[in-house]
Parts: structure tokens; sequence; C-alpha cells
């Protein structure tokens, strides 16, 4: 069976992800950046609380709504080498997190998506770029097994906010520079959507955003 036709490149080739495309780094709060290697695996759980809104007489849903800030969490895997901690891999001077005093930013950087020139090579500029603002430790565990010599740290972290951006700009907003299927059809991007993707703004549900979404364009 052919694939679909959506008008995108996918009607030609197929193309996925790989992480061996992916690089993860550490901007410390001197604004360093610190490559962190040994990494097995990074998941990201983002959370956000909504209620359901019913009435009485009324048998349905008639509304969702946020009801509390997103909150962001990762868990990190690492395998314990060339001496160093989970924590002293991502730049911090310590081992042990009660030590920490300061939070750090988290960077991810995607260049599944990123552009490639005529040699194939990849344009770092084009690549999306997720940052994990102001991160904090919250638990880690080292398990020392008999069975495996090969010692594997787990932390969670716990993010102040999340954005993600592609050669500055929101991604939704630059797809058509960057390898991979473009969304821009009419009316899909909120443009209260795309700055709070790309961390211009804390949310898209503050006090500009709702008027926006009401109808009240003077309120940006």
């Amino acid at each position: 069976m052919a694939y679909p036709n959506t008008g995108s490149r996918l009607t030609t080739s197929i193309s996925t992800s790989l992480s061996t495309q992916i690089v993860i780094q550490a901007v410390l709060p001197d604004g360093s950046i610190v490559e962190v290697g040994a990494v097995q695996e990074l998941t990201e759980n983002q959370n956000r609380g909504l209620a359901r809104v019913a009435e009485i007489g009324t048998d349905t849903i008639i509304e969702i709504v946020p009801m509390k800030q997103t909150e962001f969490e990762l868990t990190l895997n690492r395998t314990v080498f060339d001496g160093l901690s989970l924590p002293e891999a991502f730049g911090r001077g310590f081992r042990n997190i009660q030590a920490q005093r300061s939070p750090f930013n988290i960077e991810v950087i995607d260049i599944n998506a990123a552009v490639t020139d005529a040699q194939g090579v990849f344009d770092k500029n084009t690549a999306v770029i997720t940052t994990y603002h102001n991160c904090w430790f919250t638990r880690t565990s080292t398990p020392i097994k008999a069975d495996n010599y090969i010692i594997v740290q787990t932390a969670t972290v716990w993010c102040e906010n999340v954005s993600s951006s592609r050669a500055g700009q929101a991604v939704a907003l630059s797809q058509a520079a960057g390898g991979g299927r473009s969304i821009l059809t009419p009316g899909q991007v909120d443009p209260i959507e795309a700055s709070s993707d790309v961390g211009h703004r804390g949310g898209s549900m503050d006090f500009a955003g709702l008027l926006l979404s009401a109808g009240f364009p003077n309120f940006s």
C-alpha cells in the first residue's frame, strides 16, 4: 500500500529520528556549556492539570479547562563513566544532590530535523533545540549489582519551564527551514502558542493570552 499523499516530503521518502542525532548538554549559571556523555536514556514528562467542567441537568462535559501550571520532569539514566557521577557529568561540582544551591539549564539538540547542505552535512543552526530551564535534582539512584558490573545512575530532575526553537524561532514558524513536514496550514499556528513554545512568555494562559483567545487582539 502506498504512503498517503499528504503534500509533504513523505510522499517520496520516509525518514525517522535517530538517537545518535541527539546531543545533550548542560548550560551552567556562568554560561559555560558541558556536553554530557554516556547517557543511556532521557525521558521527558510534561503534566498539565486539567479540570472537567459540568453542570447540573446536563449529562455531558461542557468544557475542559487548565486548572494549574504545567509541570516538567526529566528522568536520566547514565553510565558512571570516566570517574564522573551523574551530577558531575552535568558540570556540577558535587555528587550528592543536597549540595545543589543554584539551578542550571539542560539543552537537547535534535539534529534530525536540521537542514543538510549539498554534501549532506547537517547545519546545526537549524537543529531543534529544546531547553529545560532552571533544573534541580530531586532524586538520584545508584544501584550496584552483582550480576552486572556496569553501574548506571538514575536521576529525576524538575524544570521550571521548557522552550523549543529552531534558528531562534518557534519550531512551528520555521518548518519550511528544517527537514520534516510543514504544518503551516491556515489557522493552525496560534501566535500565543508559538510565543509560549519558544519561551517568549511563561505560558499561553496568562492575562493577554486569555484576552486574545476571546477575540481582543489589542491585548498582545
